[in-house]
């Protein structure tokens, strides 16, 4: 029985010992060497405040777009759609987030500590790039980014892809896709690691309870076959989102690059977005005068 009972407690140590040491991986740096902006459309090198990303301005200069990489990423996962933006009249800043690409960082926070990068990049863009208007672009994590921190980053319009709404589920659902039933019941002994191991409280990472606290126009977007952030998970964030917003389904996409999976969609909804909430909103227009 005594042998049993040592047998018993050393294989839940073990366990134990596995589930945090594959914490500690789902939350460490990813650096890698972004490599050289596109010259060919006369983007830039830019650094700030430890950020590093590109900076690709329009000749319109309509409004910036700030573009921000899903978790485990960089900055070029955005190049395409800053392309297009930039196509269209519009400036866009793609970044790395704090632990990703260039950027350095201690750990990935799930955006937490993601959204200085995003306050630090709002910040370079209204005063070195004379940005009166600038929108959020995020796709996962840099969704998260946007709305996480000590409040929802100060723009003037969000466009979130694939943002989960609550750390749990957010694990739930990725632990599941790998491990089954057997993940899901193992997935609060990862994220109960995250206030020990990052000091962030779970109940700082709810981008469910933090969208009620945008000021801006919002556009969420998702994937109809995402494991990852359901649809109707994405859904359930759009609801409590304030007016005025708007919800896009994207038919047979997964949790990953939207703008790739369906690009005449996602152009569609991401231009009529700016035009009815941002382009519509312009005020520097001189008045036509009055008929007598």
């Amino acid at each position: 029985m005594t042998k049993i009972f040592a047998t018993l407690i050393t294989f839940i140590f073990v366990g134990f010992v596995s589930v945090w040491i594959a914490g500690g991986e789902l939350s460490s740096p990813v650096f890698a060497k972004a490599g050289l902006p596109p010259s060919e459309h006369s983007s830039e090198n830019v650094v700030f405040e430890d950020v590093r990303g590109w900076y690709f301005p329009a000749t319109e200069h309509r409004a910036c777009i700030l573009l921000m990489h899903g978790i485990r990423s960089n900055r070029n996962e955005m190049v395409g759609r800053a392309i297009f933006l930039k196509d269209e009249g519009y400036s866009s800043l793609v970044i790395d987030l704090q632990a990703h690409g260039e950027t350095p960082g201690q750990e990935i926070t799930y955006g937490y500590k993601e959204s200085n990068s995003a306050r630090s990049s709002l910040k370079f863009l209204r005063k070195n790039k004379n940005c009166g208007k600038v929108i959020a672009i995020g796709s996962s994590l840099g969704g998260a980014a946007s709305l996480l921190g000590h409040a929802p980053i100060e723009v003037d319009g969000y466009i979130l892809e694939a943002v989960y709404p609550s750390i749990e589920t957010a694990v739930r659902n990725r632990l599941k896709i790998r491990f089954g039933v057997a993940g899901e019941m193992l997935s609060p002994l990862f994220y109960h690691q995250i206030p020990l191991r990052l000091g962030v409280g779970l109940e700082e990472l709810q981008p469910l309870n933090a969208i009620r606290n945008i000021k801006s126009p919002v556009l969420v977007m998702n994937g109809t076959e995402d494991q990852r952030t359901t649809i109707e998970e994405a859904q359930l964030l759009f609801n409590n989102a304030p007016h005025p917003k708007v919800f896009i389904k994207v038919e047979g996409a997964s949790h990953g690059n939207l703008y790739n999976y369906n690009p005449m969609q996602y152009k569609e909804a991401i231009l009529s977005f700016l035009s009815k909430y941002i382009d519509g909103r312009t005020t520097n227009k001189t008045p036509a005068p009055k008929k007598k």
